[in-house]
């Protein structure tokens, strides 16, 4: 039994604090190393700086070329892939421009990488069989119109498929295909897939569509604010509108009135499917309603899409890449093979019907630099199957990402400083 929603909330990440264990090993190796080749040096007159750098880089490498943990197969989430996402209030998280998925796909193939799709991985698994060591599976979420737009052309010039994971309260009404890049007509960027649009990328092979729920929602867990809503926030707070919007949400953000109206008090909240839920006149949810409302969600969304693509989904995805353990048991029950929100490898010993997946964005040192993310996505890669030396590129990476943001802020201070004196020099 579930005793309260902290029970029920995401499983945690720890696969940064992971890589910096790692990567603290690794330098205590190669520290030393460098000290043993120093004191070498000091006793044979070599030049003890020299020498003790030249043995902490080889011992860093050979003990990264040893130390391997058990191989993974990558599962790399995509989202929004346009070059105009103005309209989503998150599109610093989860928005990549086309030429990155297009940069990003040329460096799978140079890396050796086969693409298959989730469905074939997640079978294999849950046979016991083998995986090869250069499986690559491709998530895209959401359901956004860039994807049929941008994502689809790209995915299909270089002979790549995905699975693309749809809430059922957000998909377009019927109208006919929208201009894809290389066709005539003007590109938009805004909204979300229709059924049509969604029957057509399952028809040439490019995409399978599977569950993403309904609304993907959060849902207050307590009493306590945490926040009001405000014109600066109110956008990435959507999920207070869209609880108020029953069905179809597809044009959420493009309507003018707001149920929830600004100032309305924020609750402390958590994704819709991963924790039980908590209303003033109710107090908190029992396991027997939350079951009840996991179960509509599981069903809904199986039962749309079986009857608009004329199948059954087998995958679930979790939003917000968040569930609880009785959540995943309800999913089983309801047919699906396998679900999302793993935090681990997907390694032969991880549970085969939990799929661990890898967020995949773009300008990683917080500037355009095409080899700096080539860089970075290789070792994000490598580390999820198991090559801990690579460890180290994510590190300087994301170092330089930081003295990148600490420039930026300089700068603007720079020139905020700047344009005041001008305005009292003026006045």
């Amino acid at each position: 039994m579930m005793s309260d929603a902290r029970s029920l909330t995401a499983h945690t990440t720890a696969r940064r604090a992971t890589r910096r264990r790692l990567l603290v090993r690794l330098l205590a190796v190669a520290l030393v190393s460098g000290l043993a080749g120093g004191a070498v040096a000091a006793l044979t007159g070599a030049a003890g700086w020299a020498f003790g750098l030249l043995a902490a880089v080889s011992g860093y490498l050979v003990a990264a070329r040893l130390w391997r943990l058990e191989p993974g197969v990558p599962v790399l989430t995509y989202h929004s892939v346009s070059d105009n996402a103005a309209w989503l209030p998150w599109r610093a998280e989860i928005s990549i421009r086309p030429a990155s998925l297009d940069r990003q796909l040329r460096l799978f193939r140079r890396m050796g990488l086969q693409v298959v799709d989730s469905e074939t991985l997640v079978r294999a698994r849950l046979a016991g069989r083998p995986v090869p060591g250069n499986w690559l599976a491709l998530h895209f979420d959401d359901g956004y119109l860039d994807n049929w737009v941008a994502a689809a052309p790209i995915l299909r010039r270089h002979g790549a498929c995905a699975t693309l994971f749809v809430s059922t309260d957000f998909i377009a009404p019927p109208q006919p295909l929208r201009p894809m890049l290389g066709q005539d007509g003007p590109l938009r960027w805004d909204g979300y897939l229709s059924w049509d649009e969604l029957r057509a990328l399952e028809a040439e092979g490019t995409f399978r569509i599977e569950a993403h729920g309904t609304d993907h929602g959060r849902i207050a867990t307590g009493p306590e604010t945490v926040d009001h809503l405000t014109p600066e926030n109110a956008g990435r707070l959507s999920w207070m509108q869209w609880a108020r919007m029953p069905g179809d949400k597809h044009d959420w953000y493009l309507r003018r009135s707001r149920p929830v109206p600004l100032g309305s008090a924020v609750p402390i909240s958590a994704p819709a499917l991963a924790a039980r839920g908590w209303s003033p006149a109710t107090g908190q949810e029992s396991d027997a309603a939350y079951d009840a409302r996991v179960r509509a969600v599981l069903a809904t969304s199986r039962t749309l899409i079986t009857r608009e693509m004329g199948r059954a989904p087998v995958l679930f995805c979790w939003p917000q890449n968040q569930t609880s353990d009785r959540a995943r048991v309800l999913a089983q029950q309801a047919g699906f093979l396998a679900t999302t929100a793993g935090q681990a490898r997907n390694t032969a010993t991880d549970p085969a019907a939990t799929l661990s997946r890898l967020h995949i964005g773009e300008d990683y040192a917080g500037l355009r630099c095409g080899w700096i993310d080539d860089l970075a996505v290789r070792a994000q890669i490598r580390c999820f199957q198991g090559f801990v030396g690579w460890v180290a590129v994510l590190g300087a990476v994301g170092a330089l990402r930081r003295i990148v943001r600490v420039l930026v802020r300089l700068r603007s201070h720079g020139r905020r400083t700047g344009s005041g004196a001008l305005q009292e020099g003026m006045s």
